[in-house]
């Protein structure tokens, strides 16, 4: 208590110089108190900036470096995926490589295998022809009998009546294009042969009625319709006098269709087949055609020979 009296005392006694004085003093205080302030919030504010600017570059930095550390990743993955294409293309190469082999490998052995074949085949077609050339008959010029050169097959006997029970026997046969030849006619031969009626005279009967209607048609149509004429006081249509005309082209068409068509349905207009010139002499043959559909060369030469003939002979063209 005694001190704080003291203290209020010296206060008191103070001058109003000493007063300023000490004002002065503690404004320049503070004035120092507020430059110190100052001066550390601009250390204060420096070092901020600078750690912000510190903080900046390396985040700069950072991002370069992360930018640096991408790019190298993808031009390791581009050598890597160039590599893997390259490895790949070099794989694919080798592979072509060794497949262009094992191609040509197999190719060659589908032509070996194609000449082997072609070789082999000719081999046994040599063989068969030489198997077969013992076989083959040849006709009197020497030339080869074949299938595609065949006409049929004759068979000749001596006497008619031996023709006419070998043509009965074919005619029980399977056998539909076969024929008879001798020097003479031989009765009951049609018979025999299983020949019916001929269709010539039906050709015959057809002519004859186209002569008759052609006949009165030309006389009836002139002197009766067209122009009709009164001669010696008879009619218009005097049809007695008319017959001789009638007559006269019934059979000349008759006769000239009959002969013509009987020539043409004997192959008189066609090179004749000669089976034998003794034919027409002293010998009797019983043909059978290789144009019949149940012809066969060792089938019909069987056949015929069971008929007990004189000779069984093949026949070919222009033999």
């Amino acid at each position: 208590m005694g001190n704080n009296k003291d203290e209020k005392k010296e206060q008191e006694e103070q001058t109003p110089e000493e007063e300023e004085q000490q004002e002065e003093e503690e404004l320049a205080a503070t004035g120092s108190e507020a430059s110190e302030d100052e001066e550390s919030d601009a250390d204060d504010d420096a070092s901020d900036e600078e750690s912000t600017e510190g903080d900046d570059a390396s985040d700069q930095e950072d991002t370069t470096e992360d930018d640096e550390s991408s790019e190298d990743a993808s031009e390791e993955t581009t050598s890597d995926e160039e590599d893997a294409s390259d490895e790949d293309a070099d794989e694919e190469v080798g592979a072509a490589g060794a497949a262009a082999p094992a191609e040509e490998a197999d190719e060659d052995a589908d032509e070996e295998s194609e000449v082997a074949e072609t070789e082999e085949q000719a081999e046994k077609e040599a063989a068969d022809a030489e198997a077969g050339a013992a076989d083959v008959e040849v006709d009197s010029t020497g030339e080869p009998i074949s299938v595609h050169t065949l006409e049929g097959v004759a068979a000749f006997f001596e006497h008619p009546k031996h023709l006419l029970a070998a043509a009965t026997y074919a005619r029980d046969s399977d056998y539909e294009e076969f024929d008879a030849y001798s020097p003479f006619p031989i009765h009951g031969m049609d018979e025999a042969m299983g020949l019916g009626r001929s269709w010539i005279p039906w050709v015959t009967f057809g002519a004859g009625v186209t002569g008759f209607i052609l006949a009165n048609a030309l006389q009836f149509g002139t002197m009766t319709f067209d122009w009709p004429m009164i001669i010696g006081g008879k009619p218009f249509a005097p049809w007695p006098s008319f017959v001789p005309i009638m007559f006269e082209l019934t059979v000349l068409l008759a006769g000239v269709t009959t002969a013509v068509v009987m020539l043409k349905a004997a192959g008189c207009f066609k090179k004749p087949m000669i089976i034998d010139p003794s034919i027409t002499d002293d010998r009797f043959v019983l043909w059978i055609s290789a144009e019949d559909n149940k012809f066969n060369v060792d089938e019909v030469i069987d056949f015929l020979e069971d008929l007990n003939p004189l000779e069984v002979r093949k026949i070919v063209k222009d033999a």
